[in-house]
């Protein structure tokens, strides 16, 4: 969806392919009024050049905090080619800074203040602070997350899935010791579909490293897989035929004995010893990453598609605080590293961050622009400058001063997205909607 000004006073939400289809479906006396519109110049519209005005956001997928400067952030967005922001200031404001030609799945700094993406078959490595990225080739893996060494500039590990042979894959696990000049691979686990999703480093002990994921050959079985080697090889230490993937794993910083990790679908698991045993501390589900704090390790945050969790006793209980949280697909979560209650998420709507452990949350988006679903948009009556829009899976948002900026209003929905939205002829603040969207 599309915003676009016209004069001075006039404020027009299209979709060009939206007009374009009633007017090819437009008959008789209509057809010919369209006709001398056109005419008279407003065809130009159609192919016009496009301005975006907002609202700001977009889909994020990846967000990392550089150890180097807490106040440096970086995200990427969800596209191809992914677009690098990068904000100096905690995430208040970001700067489109850089981009590479394919999708971001992971990414993290490096203890000099290096960047590296992954996606399928390439790694992007960033000295510049995301402005320019050099790809190095890893054959034919795919990654799905990446983790830098706690220490150690130059090392950083990976995990993610290759193909074998037939319908075989196996899990993958990936080391760089000369800051991704050179990178190995070892075979954690093949057979089925095997995939990799998320690594953990033990901050105390680097030689320590945990991989979670799936295999599936009649169903699939979540696992966890640990090395106590520096990832020459792994042991299997945790499996399920519950859950479907371990998306993600994390050591506590403050005590090595204290492993999460956050299945799909079968909640939140917690082992008290370096992972020989694990019990179910939620019932959480559709998770997708887990950050803990270092500077309060008793704070563990736990993000999905749909949910926001947190724990302020290292995980043994959890609170749903997901009301608080707009938007879903809440894929990028980073955790300061000097305040425990400050976090960044990055999700279908854009930057949001908390400085209360994520009780509250703002946007924080000013600087990204990379487009949001809009399903319903109307425009008052009375006042053209003022117009409300629904997001898709996010809220309705309204502007007074034709998109020069927008305000989410209060959520008054919980069934879905606004199907229509209605203003009252002669009172701009007088609206009405419909729900049905699901």
């Amino acid at each position: 969806m599309i915003f676009i000004k016209i004069g001075l006073s006039v404020n027009i939400s299209l979709d060009k392919t939206y007009v374009l289809n009633i007017i090819s479906n437009l008959k008789g006396g209509v057809m010919r009024l369209i006709s001398l519109l056109m005419s008279l110049g407003i065809a130009g519209l159609l192919y016009a050049n496009w301005q975006y005005i907002g609202p700001p956001g977009g889909q994020l997928y990846t967000m990392a905090i550089s150890p180097v400067n807490e106040n440096m952030v970086y995200a990427g967005s969800y596209s191809s080619p992914t677009k690098i922001f990068r904000s100096t200031n905690k995430g208040i404001t970001w700067t489109e800074v850089g981009s590479f030609g394919s999708y971001c799945y992971t990414m993290t700094v490096s203890q000099s203040g290096v960047i590296y993406a992954g996606y399928y078959g390439s790694i992007y490595k960033s000295t510049d602070n995301g402005a320019t990225w050099i790809p190095s080739s890893v054959g034919n893996v795919g990654f799905y997350d990446l983790e830098a060494h706690p220490t150690d500039p130059n090392t950083i590990y990976g995990c993610g899935y290759r193909y074998v042979s037939g319908s075989d894959y196996a899990i993958v696990f990936i080391k760089t010791t000369n800051a991704g000049n050179n990178w190995s691979t070892v075979d954690v686990y093949v057979g089925g579909y095997s995939y990799g999703y998320g690594i953990s480093v033990d901050r105390n002990n680097p030689n320590v490293i945990y991989v979670g994921g799936s295999v599936y050959s009649t169903t699939y079985e979540p696992r966890i897989f640990k090395s106590t080697n520096g990832g020459n090889t792994f042991t299997q230490v945790y499996s399920s035929t519950a859950g479907y993937y371990v998306y993600d794993v994390a050591v506590n910083p403050a005590n090595s004995n204290i492993v999460y990790a956050c299945t799909y679908y079968d909640g939140i698991y917690r082992s008290t010893d370096a992972g020989q045993n694990w019990t179910k501390v939620s019932s959480a589900y559709y998770n997708y990453r887990l950050g803990v704090s270092p500077a309060n390790p008793n704070y563990v945050y736990c993000s999905g598609i749909y949910y926001f969790y947190r724990s302020t006793d290292a995980g043994e209980t959890w609170t749903d605080l997901t009301a608080s949280l707009p938007a879903n697909y809440h894929y990028g979560l980073a955790v300061s590293r000097t305040n425990h209650l400050e976090v960044l998420v990055g999700n279908r709507a854009g930057a949001f961050k908390t400085t209360n452990g994520g009780t509250n949350w703002i946007a924080s988006n000013d600087g990204i622009n990379l487009g949001l679903p809009v399903v319903a948009a109307t425009a008052a009556p009375s006042t053209p400058t003022t117009v409300y829009i629904q997001v898709e899976d996010v809220g309705v948002y309204k502007t007074t001063n034709c998109g020069s900026s927008w305000i989410l209003c209060p959520s008054f929905s919980s069934c879905g997205d606004m199907a229509s939205i209605a203003v009252k002829y002669n009172d701009p603040n007088y609206v009405m909607a419909i729900e049905g969207l699901g």
